[in-house]
């Protein structure tokens, strides 16, 4: 990611730019395919839901990425986060503390935490998001969790992600032809 996104300003004007050339861009695609049916409204239908799929999933991992770099470049300390966030920045010590069962060093790491929560949280943002290729509810809200959103208002979309949208995007991935 290259534009850093220190201010709530940059952060909105980034992610209006993104938005903006993804919608421009189903909107062309939108008006090429004719209102007549026949292979040619079949051939840019196809195009049109594995685009819509491809920005989909392309704008979430983008908005996720940026509002990761802008809370990490606001240099908060601990005890100002979330605790999404908090256990973000502390995912690799809780990585190696589920490889162990020993007492000790899960107890140096609780101390740790606490004993640094007036310090400078680090909180990673690269490589962080991974929409696994397959961005189905579950990983969506898995996203939601790691950014501290609150995924009930997306509830009710859960079907049109997985039912309408993925499995229409996968079908066409794997060579089906899709049935009215």
């Amino acid at each position: 990611m290259s534009k850093d996104n220190r201010t709530i300003e940059i952060l909105q004007k980034n992610l209006d730019e993104d938005m903006a050339w993804r919608i421009r861009e189903l909107s062309i695609l939108k008006t090429k395919i004719p209102p007549q049916k026949g292979t040619e409204q079949d051939v840019l239908i196809r195009a049109g839901i594995t685009t819509l799929y491809a920005h989909w999933e392309g704008f979430i991992k983008y908005a996720a990425e940026c509002y990761l770099q802008f809370v990490s470049l606001r240099k908060l300390n601990y005890h100002e986060l979330d605790y999404c966030f908090v256990a973000l920045s502390s995912r690799k010590s809780i990585n190696e503390l589920i490889k162990t069962n020993k007492f000790k060093l899960q107890k140096e790491m609780i101390k740790n935490l606490l004993d640094n929560l007036e310090n400078r949280a680090y909180i990673p943002y690269e490589n962080i998001i991974n929409t696994k290729s397959n961005l189905n509810f579950e990983v969506f809200t898995d996203i939601c969790t790691i950014l501290g959103i609150d995924d009930s208002d997306y509830q009710l979309k859960q079907k049109a992600i997985d039912e309408q949208l993925l499995t229409q995007r996968n079908k066409i991935a794997h060579g089906k032809y899709l049935t009215k």
